[in-house]
């Protein structure tokens, strides 16, 4: 059984239903899954996006991992990452 209490938008001051997981594809050797970038609501999912995007910048995959793109994906509680479905990224 999944995490199943709420969770909320990791932006600051926001206590949102969290409804998006930034995310990417990650993989070292033979353990994968979802590195979280961040929750968010469907008002801050296009900035924790962006936030994402600048981490990823001055913090990247070491030469061991394998990462993909980060995307935005519907978020919900207690849904195992591989049942998330991925939606478009904002512009």
């Amino acid at each position: 059984m999944g995490y199943t209490c709420p969770v909320h938008c990791t932006t600051p001051g926001c206590q949102s239903k969290a409804e998006y997981k930034i995310a990417a594809t990650w993989s070292a050797g033979r353990f994968s899954e979802l590195k979280n970038y961040g929750l968010a609501c469907a008002n801050h999912y296009a900035q924790v996006y962006r936030d994402a995007l600048r981490r990823r910048k001055v913090h990247p995959p070491s030469a061991e991992e394998l990462q993909g793109e980060i995307g935005v994906y519907h978020y919900e509680a207690g849904k195992p990452d591989k049942s998330l479905k991925k939606i478009a990224n904002p512009e």
